[in-house]
C-alpha cells in the first residue's frame, strides 16, 4: 500500500485527537466523581439512575410533606392540650360553685373567671396556624370558625372537612379536625340530658331542675309565646319544627313546669316571649358554659346547682370528645414517625443504588488517567519522528 505525507499526518492527527479526548473523558470522571457523564457511556445504567432518580425526588417530597404534617399535628395537640386543662378548670370552678355556704356575691365571682374562661377557650377555637390558617374550620380555613360571644351565643361557620397532606403514594393523612366535631357535639351521660336556655333569651327563666321518665332521647326546641304560652318540638322527628306539641304546665312554688316526651322541666324566673330553650342528648360545650355562668349570675340558688351539675356532666363530655380527638392525633403523629423511618431508609437506598451506578471507581479512574496521559505522551512523540522522516532532511 503506498503510504503519503498527508496519510501520515492524518493518521497521527487522529491518534493523538483519541488520546485526547479520552483523557478529557477521564478527567471529568474523576472531577465530577461520576462514571457516567452521558447516557451514551452506559445507556442501560442510565436508564436505569434515571429512574431512581425519580424515585428519589417524589420519595424527597413525602419527606417534606411528612415534616409539614408533624408540625401540624403537634399543633394540634398543643391546642387540644389547652383546652383539656381549660375544661377542667371550669369543671373545677362547678364542683366549687356547688357549695352550699357560698354568697350570692362568691357565685357571681366565679361567674366572672368562666367569662374569662369562655373568652379563652374561644380563641383555642378559633387557633391559627403559621400561614393565618385557622386550625379548627376544617376546610373554611380562611374563615374563623368560632363566632360571636358569651351574650348571644356562639356560632361555628366552619365545615366538617379534615385537611390532609399525602405523606406516602397510598396515604392522605388528616392534619386538622373539626372544631364543631370537638366542640359542639359533647354528649350527655347515657339516659340523660341538657337543658340549656338560649343565649339570645331577654328574660330571667332558667332550667332549676329536669326528670327524666320515659324519655326517648330526642332533641326538643320549647319557645315561648305571649301569656307566657309554651310550644315543645321535636327535633329529631321534625327538624323543621312543622309540628308543635303543647306541653302540660304547671305552676308552682318552685317556677313552671313543663311534662312532654318523657321529660319534666322545670323553669325558674320570667320567660319572654321569644324565649327559646332547648332539651338535648348533644350540646355546645360553649352553651353549657353559658349557661353555666347565666346560672352563677341568677342568684336563684336551685339554679345554680342544676346549672353546676350540667356544667359537670358538660365537661366531662367536653373532655371526653377532646381526648377522643387528641388520641386520633397522637396515632397520626406515630404513623408521621414511622413513615418518616420508612422513607429515610428509601432514601438511603436510592443513594446507594444511584451511586453503584453512576460513580466512578477512584482507583481505576486516576490509573486510567495516568495511563492515556503516557499514551497521549507517546503519541505526540511517535508523531514527532515521524513527521521528520522526511528526505528533505537528509539532503545538504
Amino acid at each position: 500500500m503506498r503510504v503519503t505525507t498527508g496519510m501520515i499526518y492524518d493518521s497521527g492527527l487522529s491518534s493523538i485527537q483519541k488520546q485526547n479526548s479520552q483523557l478529557l473523558n477521564t478527567q471529568q470522571q474523576v472531577a465530577t466523581g461520576r462514571r457516567i457523564l452521558t447516557p451514551s457511556d452506559d445507556p442501560v445504567a442510565s436508564a436505569r439512575a434515571l429512574e431512581v432518580s425519580q424515585s428519589k425526588s417524589v420519595n424527597a417530597l413525602y419527606i417534606s410533606n411528612q415534616g409539614y404534617a408533624s408540625d401540624a399535628l403537634k399543633l394540634v395537640d398543643s391546642k387540644l392540650s389547652a383546652a383539656t386543662d381549660l375544661v377542667t378548670y371550669v369543671r373545677t370552678r362547678a364542683v366549687e360553685s356547688g357549695n352550699g355556704a357560698y354568697t350570692a356575691a362568691e357565685q357571681s365571682t366565679i361567674a366572672s373567671d368562666l367569662k374569662e374562661q369562655f373568652s379563652a377557650l374561644q380563641g383555642i377555637a378559633n387557633s391559627q396556624d403559621s400561614t393565618g390558617e385557622f386550625v379548627f374550620a376544617g376546610y373554611r380555613s380562611n374563615a374563623q370558625p368560632f363566632t360571636g360571644g358569651l351574650a348571644g351565643g356562639v356560632t361555628y361557620q366552619g365545615d366538617q372537612g379534615a385537611r390532609t397532606l399525602q405523606v406516602s403514594s397510598s396515604r392522605n393523612l388528616p392534619i386538622t379536625s373539626s372544631g364543631d366535631d370537638i366542640f359542639n357535639n359533647i354528649r350527655a351521660p347515657s339516659g340523660s340530658a341538657f337543658a340549656l336556655a338560649s343565649a339570645s333569651n331577654t328574660g330571667t327563666a332558667m332550667a332549676s331542675g329536669m326528670s327524666l321518665s320515659s324519655y326517648n332521647g330526642h332533641n326538643y326546641a320549647i319557645s315561648v309565646g305571649a301569656g307566657p304560652s309554651y310550644q315543645v318540638f321535636d327535633s329529631t322527628v321534625d327538624p323543621s319544627h312543622a309540628s308543635p306539641i303543647t306541653p302540660t304546665v304547671t305552676a308552682g312554688s318552685s317556677g313552671t313546669t313543663l311534662a312532654f316526651g318523657g321529660v319534666s322541666l322545670t323553669l325558674a324566673g320570667t320567660a319572654n316571649a321569644g324565649d327559646s330553650f332547648s332539651v338535648s342528648t348533644v350540646a355546645s360545650t360553649f352553651d353549657v358554659i353559658g349557661n353555666f355562668v347565666s346560672a352563677l349570675s341568677s342568684g336563684n340558688k336551685a339554679v345554680t346547682q342544676f346549672g353546676g351539675r350540667q356544667a359537670i356532666a358538660g365537661m366531662d363530655a367536653a373532655q371526653d370528645s377532646i381526648s377522643r380527638v387528641q388520641s386520633g392525633v397522637g396515632s397520626r403523629m406515630v404513623e408521621v414517625e414511622t413513615q418518616q423511618n420508612i422513607n429515610g431508609d428509601l432514601a438511603l437506598q436510592y443513594d446507594e443504588t444511584l451511586s453503584r451506578l453512576e460513580d466512578a471507581d477512584y482507583a481505576k479512574v486516576v490509573s486510567d488517567l495516568s495511563q492515556q496521559k503516557l499514551f497521549l505522551e507517546a503519541a505526540q512523540q511517535s508523531f514527532l519522528k515521524v513527521s521528520n522522516l522526511s528526505l528533505f532532511n537528509f539532503l545538504n
